[in-house]
């Protein structure tokens, strides 16, 4: 009998000690902001700082509440500091803190875009992207962007250009509510294969179409919870082409085809709406070492709105970033869309947008012939714009150095993947093996990306491979 009563005296003491640890947990210490306070911020106002804040003065937390670390990240992800760091100082009387906001501000004139370039269907191209972030230190955003291309060697006395400019207002209210507006004009050619083998980047086996666009666009955006993100937006576009009326492909067996354009001939007009989710929850928004960011796209565009396209476009991608313990850091990652309908060339995936190897669009306007490497022999060369895209990779980061009054951070990565193209009717096609009829490829990257005061620039094999034909 003893020993029941020594097991039962035993068992409540051990309960006993674990309610009083919940309880002492539960007491941790709550304070009253008395005040905030910003300092640092020379040219941004204090205003544009406080309303980022997750705390207001009169709310009464613990010092290790949540809201204090998503209030810093919130400062950050304004790309106006630098740095931000949070202290509470002790206010007028016992129970009552001030907290203090020490922000180091960064240059917020800085570059978005620095393009130039040769290839072979283009002897050369450049152009700027420049954007005020803060303006007059009330977080209102302007940026403009502008690229010529010369004489395409497919078309000569045709010369590509693009502009740009957007307006973004300050964040404000309890769900940082946010609004934008752009303007876009594009006077571009695209290159169309005519003949020769998929593997030939030589202009003369190229049709070029002129096209022209005009569009405006305006956004909304407010916060769902501590991480995510909602927007909503609106486009519209009045385009232009010089499709021919037919034109055929002369294949290499001596067959020919009809070559699909993707865009209607003469005037026609594009409407859509827009949805955009994200979910953020890295520890910085330029050099992070853990977290996630996750990012799902809709658009829906349709003859009820005026457009002269029908069709729906879905991606959705999402990166995660994990520290390793010799202070390396690891981010796996996977994009990839689906359109529906008949989407204007312009609207679909771009092989030179998920190949590192390959040149990429510059603001919408491609310079370049060169097509996928096609690693895996599975005929992704012949893959341009298409309706079904996918990409599977891993970036092995490597920090090299933190702070500085210019440099802010560098870092050298590796960045590996394989990507998808095809489209949907060539899967309902397919006559070759699963691995075979799946258009599949390698892509790398590799260099040193630096955060500066004048913006992030990306030092890579890719960037050179874009820029130079080799």
């Amino acid at each position: 009998m003893k020993r029941v009563y020594l097991c039962l005296t035993v068992a409540l003491c051990l309960l006993l000690t674990r309610v009083q640890a919940h309880a002492e947990e539960k007491l941790t210490p709550r304070y009253i902001i008395e005040a905030i306070e910003v300092t640092g911020n020379k040219k941004t106002k204090s205003d544009v700082i406080l309303r980022a804040l997750q705390v207001r003065a009169g709310m009464a937390l613990s010092v290790d509440d949540p809201r204090f670390v998503l209030s810093r990240y919130r400062v950050l992800s304004l790309g106006f500091f630098s740095d931000v760091r949070l202290r509470l100082r002790r206010g007028s009387r016992r129970g009552r803190v001030v907290l203090v906001v020490e922000v180091t501000e960064r240059g917020t004139i800085v570059l978005t875009g620095l393009f130039f370039g040769t290839s072979e269907a283009t002897v050369a191209w450049g152009g700027l992207g420049i954007a005020e972030r803060n303006f007059l230190g009330r977080g209102i955003g302007l940026e403009g962007a502008f690229v010529l291309g010369s004489d395409a060697a497919v078309e000569r006395g045709t010369v590509q250009q693009g502009y740009s400019l957007t307006i973004t207002a300050p964040r404000f209210g309890e769900r940082r509510w946010e609004f934008r507006a752009s303007f876009l004009f594009l006077d571009g050619n695209e290159f169309f294969r005519k003949s020769g083998l998929e593997e030939s980047s030589d202009p003369a086996d190229f049709l070029s179409i002129r096209y022209r666009r005009i569009g405006v666009s305006v956004w909304g955006g407010f916060d769902l919870g501590r991480y995510t993100r909602m927007s909503l937006g609106f486009r519209a576009e009045a385009i232009e082409s010089d499709v021919p009326a037919a034109a055929a492909r002369r294949n290499p067996d001596g067959g020919t085809e009809p070559i699909d354009f993707g865009i209607l001939r003469g005037e026609s007009q594009l409407s859509m709406l827009s949805l955009r989710f994200t979910r953020d929850t890295r520890s910085d928004p330029v050099t992070p070492e853990s977290g996630g960011l996750l990012n799902i796209g809709l658009d829906a565009s349709t003859s009820l709105l005026g457009s002269s396209y029908d069709y729906v476009k879905v991606q959705v991608g999402y990166k995660h970033f994990i520290a390793l313990r010799w202070g390396h850091i690891i981010a796996p990652h996977v994009a990839g869309g689906v359109v529906f309908g008949e989407a204007p060339f312009f609207e679909k995936f771009f092989i030179g947008d998920f190949n590192d190897l390959v040149p990429s669009r510059v603001m919408g306007l491609n310079f370049s012939t060169l097509p996928s490497r096609d690693v895996f022999g599975t005929s992704i060369d012949s893959k341009r714009y298409e309706e079904i895209a996918f990409r599977l990779g891993t970036e092995y980061i490597i920090p090299w150095f933190r702070g500085g009054k210019f440099f802010y951070s560098g870092d050298f990565f590796v960045n590996v993947g394989v990507i998808f193209l095809t489209s949907k009717e060539e899967l309902r096609l397919r006559d070759r093996p699963l691995f075979q009829s799946i258009p599949l490829d390698l892509t790398v990257n590799a260099g040193l990306r630096l955060d500066t005061r004048i913006g992030v620039f990306h030092l890579s094999i890719g960037n050179a491979l874009g820029r130079i034909p080799f």
